[in-house]
């Protein structure tokens, strides 16, 4: 319920905050306009959700482990454990995903208009 209630305040404050930058910077208000903002807007929520996603997934534990040993071996010290990036972003990228969706239909259905 709480991360319902983060994504439903998320949405409409943007949904309040593209027309608003809008009404301030642009002497015209267009559909197109509207669409420019919040497609924007989704983009930036998708491309940090999607990086969430893939460095939650395991793809790049092997990647930091060889580097790990890679530079423990030209210092010649014993390997430290290290935190794979896996458990670093345990944090689930539902919120992040499901905004930047939201908002991209938005955009698309202010395409129509």
């Amino acid at each position: 319920m709480k991360q319902l209630t983060k994504i439903g305040i998320t949405l409409i404050l943007a949904l309040i905050a593209i027309p608003s930058f809008f009404l301030i910077n642009q002497k015209e208000m267009t559909w197109t306009n509207f669409s420019n903002g919040y497609f924007l807007l989704a983009l930036a929520f998708l491309i940090i959700g999607i990086g969430i996603l893939v460095l939650s997934s395991g793809f790049f534990d092997l990647f930091q482990k060889q580097m790990k040993q890679l530079s423990f071996l030209r210092r010649k010290n014993q390997p430290k454990e290290y935190i794979p990036l896996s458990q670093v972003f345990e944090k689930k990228p539902i919120y992040w995903l499901v905004v930047g969706g939201t908002l991209l239909v938005i955009s698309l259905l202010l395409l129509l208009f």
